[in-house]
C-alpha cells in the first residue's frame, strides 16, 4: 500500500479522531476550568492523548517502511512507547497525590531522547559511508555539547537548593531530545538527503518537544505555578506531530546539484556555529555576571571540548582535502591510462545513462558508428539507426537494468549514416551507485559479422547431422529442404541433389499447396515443437504412412524446421487389425458398442467445448425377429449388411454410425448448432429421411419376393457433458419405446414436450417471413458512455413485435432467420435504417459526433457483394462513413480470414470502423486478431457481469485489456450495471461502457429523453 494513503486507511482514522478528540478535549478543558484539580485532570487528559496517540501512530508507520528502515524506526517507535507509559505513570501519580520528584514517570518520559537519537543514529548510519558517520559523529558530538553547555548556563544558577539527582533529571530532558534532533539536522547536509515533509514534521516535533521541557523546568526551578500554564498543550500536539511524522516515515538521498552545494555550504560552517553557540554560553556564564565559579568553570570545560571537536573536525577536512586531492590526480592518471586501453581495444565500448544518452565511447565505437566521440556524447540510439533497431537497444539496455546482471546477446545493426550492416555480439552491464540506484549501462560489442557469415552454412549441417538419427530434413520458412540425410534419400528414392532443389509440399502427401504449408508454419511456430502423422511421396509413385517429429528454431536470424520422418507402415498395419477386431462389427463392419461408447465421448467433449447440440438416434428394425425366424439367420444377416450399407450412404461423414447389437443401429449426429430448436428441428429432419431410406424394398433373395420392412427411431438431444453416455443410450431406447408404443415405423424425442417446441419453431419461421413486409421490426438504441459520462455513440439494436403476440426476443429470431437466409434482407434493413438515423442526427448538435454500432451477422458479411452494399447504404443517407462502426463476432472473422481482412481493408478505406463483438467468448488469440484491422473490441457481459468479485472474471478482463492495449485496439465494456462494475473497468484502464447503469436499449422516440442528452 501506497505510505501517502495510510492516513486514509480506517484504523489510522479512527486513532486520530480519538487521540485527537481527547486532546482538544483536554486543552479547550482548561480555558474552562475553575478549580484547580479540574486544571490538572485536562492537563493530564490531552498529555495522555497525545503521547498514546503518537505511540500507535508509531507502530502503524513501522509496518509501512522500507524492511531497511525498519530497524531505526522501531527505536524511534520504542521512545514514543516510553514516553507514552511515563505518561500513564504520570496519571496514576496524580491520582494518588504523589507530586514527588525524579518520579517514577521521570524514568519512562526520559526513553524518548535516547531512543529517538539512536534510531536517527541507525537510519543514518544504514545511509552513511565510513566518512559520513565520523563526521556524523563529531558534529553531533559537538552539537550536543554545545547544546548541553546552553542549558547547563540557564539551569544552574537557578539550582538553589535542588539536589543533583533532580538538577541532572532536568538537564536530560532538553539535553537528550536537543541533542536527538541535532543528530537528525545535521545528517541531512551529511547524507545529502531529500527534504521531504515528514522528516521535517519529525525534527521540528522532536526540537518542540525539548523545548517545552525546558520551558517547563525552567519554571520549575523558578518555582512557578505550572498547571494549566500556556505552553503545556504544545507537548501534546508536538508530540502528536512526531507520531503523524512516523506514519508517513520517508528518508532517502536526494540528487539535486543544487541543494547538495547548499549542504555543502551548511557543513562547512557547522563548526564554526558550535564554537559561536559556545562562546555564547561562555558570555552569559561569566562571574561579573553573577554566575557561580562552579557554573562558570563546567561551561568553560565544555566550551573548550566544543572547540577541541571543531578543531579536530577541521583538521579532518583537510586530510579529507589533502586525500581527495590525491584521488583527483589517480583519477586523471586512471582517466588517461583508460582512454589509452580503450582507444587500443577493438571491441566496441560504451556508455549510457539511465535515459539512454551516450555519455561515452571508445575510437572502435567511433569508427564503426562514423562519428566522434563529441559528437556522439549526449545522443541516442535513434541517432544512428532505424527507429525499429533503437528501439530494440533501449529494451535491451531496460532489461539489463531490471536484471541487475551482464545481459548477452547479438544484434543486427543497420547504421543510419552509411547503411552498412553488421552482426554485433554485445554484452550490456548494469551500472549503480552506493545505494543501488541504476545509473546507466555499460556496453561492449564485438563485430563478428564475417566470422558469423564464414560459419553460418557449416554450423547448419553441423547441428543437423548431430541431431539426425531417422530420416530428418531441414526446411526454412518457404519449404525449401537445406539439408537431407541418407536415410530420407532412401526412403524417397531420390538423391541428394534432387532432394534439395524441391520442398516440402513436393515429398508430403497429405501437404501439397502453399497455403498448407504455411497454416503448418504458423501452428509450428506457436507450439515450437509438434509429433504428427503423414504421408511421404516416394520416387516411384507410392506414398507410406511416416510419423514425423517436428522442432522449430531460429538460427542467425532465420527460422528452420528440423523433422524426424520414421516410417510406420508395419505399425499401421498391426494397429489397423487389432482396432477392426476390437472396435468395429465383424458382420456389418461398422463401430461396435464399444467404439461407439468412445465415439459418443469424444462428442461429448466436443460439445462441451463448442457449446454446440448433437443428437443421439437409435433404431431398431420393425419385425425383424418374425424375419430371422421364418426366413433363417443367413437372411436375417443380409438385411443387417443391407441397412448397414444404406446408412453410411444416407449420413453425413462426419457423422458416427454403430451397430448396437441385434437389429439396433446408434447414429450420433454433431454440430446441430447452439440452438435447441433448430438442433431438434435438424435431428427430426435426419431421422425422418433415414427411416425412408430404410422403409425401401430389400433384395434378399433371388428366388424370394422383396422384402419390405420399416423402422422406428428414439431421438434424444445432448449438450455438453451434463448427461452421462449411459443416461443419454437410456434416453434414446425411452424414446424407441414411445416410437414402438406409438404403432412402429415413426420417430420420437426422449422430451416430448420437444416435438411442442419443434411445432412453434415452424410458426415463428413462417410468421418471420412475413415481418419485413408488415414493418414489424423497429430499431432501438443503447447508449455508449466515455469515462467522463459523456455521450460518444449508440448500438443500433433489432426488435420484432409481431401484430399477434409481444415483442419476440432477438435470441429466438436471429437464429432462425441466420439459418433460413432472412438475415440477409433483414441485415440490409438494419444497415439502411441506422444510416438514416445517423443523417437524421446530423441535424442536432448533440447527436452530430455520435458513431453509431450496427452488428453484422456472418453470413451477412460473407456475401461476395457486401461491401458495394455498404457503399450503397452510405451513398443512399449521404453521410459521413466515419460514423459508421460495424460490429463483427469472432465466428466471422474466423472463418477465410484472407477474404475477411480484404473487404474489412475495403471499408477502412471508405471511412467505416470495425469493433470485435463479445471478445473473449471465442478464439481471442493474438495469432488472428493482429491481422484484424480492427479498432476497438467490446469485453462480452458475461465477464463483466461479476466483476470485482470473481477473480477468474477480474483476471480475464485484465487479459482482455492487455491483450488490446498490446494492439493499440480500443475497448468498451457492454453489460454494465453497477457503479462497482464501472470502477474496476476504470481503474483497468477500460475507458467506454454500455449497460443498464447508464440506459437500457430505447426506442428514436425516447432518445432525448435519456440523462447523456440533457448535458
Amino acid at each position: 500500500m501506497n505510505r501517502d494513503n495510510r492516513v486514509g486507511q480506517p484504523p489510522v482514522r479512527l486513532v486520530l479522531f480519538a487521540g485527537l478528540s481527547g486532546l482538544l478535549a483536554g486543552v479547550l478543558g482548561i480555558r474552562f476550568a475553575q478549580d484547580v484539580t479540574w486544571v490538572r485532570f485536562f492537563d493530564n487528559l490531552h498529555w495522555t492523548a497525545g503521547t498514546v496517540t503518537a505511540a500507535i501512530l508509531a507502530w502503524i508507520g513501522l509496518h509501512g517502511v522500507r524492511p531497511e528502515s525498519a530497524r531505526g524506526v522501531r527505536w524511534i517507535a520504542v521512545g514514543l512507547t516510553g514516553y507514552a507509559a511515563g505518561q500513564m505513570i504520570w496519571d496514576l501519580q496524580a491520582a494518588v497525590g504523589y507530586r514527588g520528584f525524579p518520579s517514577p514517570s521521570d524514568l519512562f518520559y526520559l526513553w524518548l531522547g535516547p531512543c529517538v537519537g539512536a534510531g536517527v543514529l541507525l537510519e543514518a548510519f544504514r545511509m552513511a559511508s565510513r566518512v559520513q558517520r565520523k563526521t556524523l559523529v563529531l558534529d553531533g558530538a559537538m552539537l550536543a555539547i554545545a547544546v548541553l553547555t546552553l542549558v547547563l548556563v540557564l539551569y544552574l544558577p537557578k539550582r538553589g537548593d535542588t539536589a543533583w539527582l533532580a538538577m541532572s533529571v532536568l538537564v536530560a530532558y532538553p539535553v537528550s531530545l536537543f541533542s536527538a534532533a541535532c543528530i537528525g539536522l545535521i545528517a541531512i547536509p551529511i547524507l545529502r538527503l531529500k527534504l521531504s515533509w515528514s522528516y521535517g514534521l519529525f525534527l521540528v516535533s522532536l526540537a518542540a518537544t525539548g523545548i517545552c521541557w525546558m520551558v517547563w523546568n525552567l519554571m520549575a526551578l523558578d518555582g512557578a505555578t505550572l498547571d494549566g500554564a500556556w505552553f503545556n498543550s504544545l507537548f501534546s500536539f508536538s508530540i502528536v506531530g512526531m507520531g503523524l511524522a512516523m506514519l508517513h516515515w520517508k528518508v532517502e538521498p536526494s540528487h539535486n546539484t543544487a541543494l547538495e552545494r547548499w549542504y555543502e555550504g551548511f557543513l562547512r560552517l557547522l563548526p564554526l556555529a558550535a564554537v559561536v553557540l559556545s562562546g555564547v554560553a561562555v558570555k552569559l556564564a561569566d562571574p561579573h555576571l553573577g554566575v557561580s565559579r562552579t557554573v562558570s568553570d563546567v561551561v568553560d570545560v565544555n566550551a573548550l571540548i566544543v572547540v577541541m571537536l571543531a578543531m579536530f573536525r577541521q583538521s579532518t577536512l583537510l586530510r579529507e582535502h589533502d586525500l581527495l586531492k590525491t584521488v583527483t590526480r589517480n583519477l586523471e592518471e586512471s582517466e588517461q591510462q583508460k582512454n589509452l586501453i580503450l582507444g587500443t581495444v577493438p571491441d566496441l565500448v560504451w556508455l549510457k545513462d539511465a535515459e539512454g544518452r551516450f555519455r561515452m565511447c571508445n575510437a572502435a565505437f567511433e569508427r564503426l558508428f562514423g562519428a566522434r566521440e563529441s559528437d556522439i556524447v549526449g545522443k541516442t540510439d535513434f541517432d544512428f539507426v532505424e527507429p525499429a533497431l533503437a528501439r530494440f537497444f533501449q529494451q535491451k539496455d531496460r532489461e539489463a537494468m531490471a536484471a541487475g546482471q551482464p545481459v548477452r546477446n547479438e544484434e543486427w545493426v543497420t547504421f543510419a549514416a552509411d547503411g552498412c550492416r553488421a552482426l554485433l555480439e554485445t554484452v550490456k552491464t548494469p551500472l549503480r551507485d552506493r545505494q543501488g540506484n541504476v545509473l546507466g549501462v555499460l556496453g561492449i560489442a564485438r563485430d563478428i559479422t564475417e566470422r558469423e557469415r564464414a560459419s553460418q552454412q557449416l554450423a547448419l549441417v553441423d547441428f543437423a547431422l548431430n541431431h539426425v538419427k531417422e530420416a530428418a530434413y531441414l526446411a526454412d520458412e518457404q519449404g525449401r529442404f537445406h539439408y537431407v540425410n541418407d536415410e530420407a534419400c532412401r526412403a524417397l528414392g531420390k538423391t541428394r541433389e534432387a532432394l534439395l532443389a524441391l520442398r516440402v509440399i513436393d515429398v508430403d502427401a497429405d501437404v501439397t499447396q502453399p497455403e498448407q504449408w504455411q497454416a503448418f508454419w504458423g501452428q509450428l511456430k506457436a507450439n515450437r515443437t509438434m509429433t504428427f502423422e503423414s504421408r511421404h511421396a516416394a520416387a516411384d509413385g507410392r506414398s507410406f504412412p511416416v510419423e514425423i517429429n517436428a522442432n522449430y528454431f531460429e538460427y542467425a536470424g532465420e527460422a528452420y524446421v528440423l523433422g524426424l520422418a520414421r516410417d510406420i507402415t508395419e505399425r499401421k498395419g498391426v494397429e489397423e487389425q487389432i482396432r477392426n477386431l476390437a472396435y468395429f462389427d465383424a458382420l456389418t463392419r461398422l463401430p461396435n458398442r464399444r467404439l461407439l461408447m468412445d465415439r459418443l465421448g469424444q462428442a461429448l467433449s466436443a460439445s462441451q467445448r463448442s457449446g454446440e447440440f448433437g443428437a443421439l438416434l437409435i433404431l431398431d428394425l420393425d419385425q425383424f425377429k418374425t424375419l430371422n425366424d421364418t426366413r433363417g439367420h443367413d437372411v436375417g444377416d443380409r438385411l443387417l449388411v443391407e441397412v448397414a450399407q444404406r446408412l453410411i450412404i444416407h449420413m453425413r461423414q462426419e457423422d458416427i454410425v454403430c451397430r448396437l447389437g441385434g437389429d439396433e443401429f446408434v447414429v450420433v449426429l454433431e454440430g446441430l448448432g447452439q440452438d435447441a430448436l433448430n438442433a431438434a428441428n435438424q435431428a427430426e429432419t435426419i431421422a425422418e429421411k433415414v427411416r425412408q431410406a430404410l422403409n425401401q424394398p430389400y433384395s434378399l433373395s433371388i428366388n424370394e419376393a422383396r422384402y419390405l420392412g420399416t423402422t422406428s427411431i428414439g431421438l434424444t438431444l445432448f449438450q455438453g457433458q451434463s448427461a452421462s453416455v449411459d443416461m443419454l443410450l437410456k434416453q434414446a431406447d425411452v424414446a424407441l419405446y414411445q416410437a414402438k408404443g406409438a404403432g412402429r415405423n415413426t420417430a420420437r424425442f426422449f422430451n416430448p414436450a420437444m416435438q411442442a417446441a419443434i411445432d412453434s419453431r415452424m410458426e415463428t419461421e413462417a410468421a418471420l417471413r412475413q415481418a419485413l413486409e408488415r414493418d414489424e421490426f423497429q430499431l432501438y438504441y443503447q447508449p455508449q458512455i466515455d469515462q467522463h459520462g459523456e455521450l460518444i455513440g449508440a448500438e443500433a439494436l433489432l426488435r420484432w413485435f409481431p401484430s399477434d403476440r409481444g415483442m419476440v426476443s432477438p435470441a429466438e429470431f436471429i437464429p432462425l432467420a441466420e439459418e433460413t437466409g432472412l438475415i440477409l434482407p433483414i441485415g440490409q434493413w438494419v444497415l439502411d435504417t441506422a444510416c438514416a438515423q445517423i443523417k437524421d442526427w446530423e441535424r442536432d448538435p448533440r447527436t452530430r459526433f455520435l458513431q453509431m454500432a450496427v452488428n453484422v451477422s456472418a453470413r451477412q458479411f460473407h456475401q461476395s457483394d457486401f461491401v458495394a452494399t455498404v457503399q450503397r447504404s452510405l451513398a443512399a443517407s449521404d453521410i459521413d462513413p466515419t460514423r459508421l462502426k460495424l460490429e463483427l463476432t469472432e465466428s466471422v472473422v474466423l472463418d477465410n480470414v484472407d477474404i475477411v481482412v480484404s473487404q474489412m481493408r475495403q471499408l477502412n478505406a471508405l471511412g467505416v470502423s470495425f469493433c470485435l463483438d463479445d471478445f473473449g467468448t471465442g478464439y481471442s488469440s493474438l495469432s488472428y486478431l493482429k491481422r484484424l484491422p480492427l479498432d476497438q473490441v467490446k469485453i462480452d457481459q458475461s465477464f463483466v457481469r461479476d466483476v470485482p468479485e470473481d477473480e477468474n472474471d477480474v483476471a480475464i478482463v485484465r487479459a482482455i485489456m492487455a491483450m488490446s492495449r498490446s494492439l493499440g485496439l480500443q475497448v468498451i465494456a457492454e453489460g454494465v450495471e453497477t457503479q462497482a462494475q464501472r470502477d474496476f473497468l476504470l481503474q483497468n484502464d477500460c475507458r467506454a461502457y454500455q449497460g443498464f447503469l447508464f440506459c437500457r436499449p430505447i426506442p428514436i422516440d425516447e432518445w432525448k429523453s435519456i440523462p447523456a442528452m440533457q448535458t
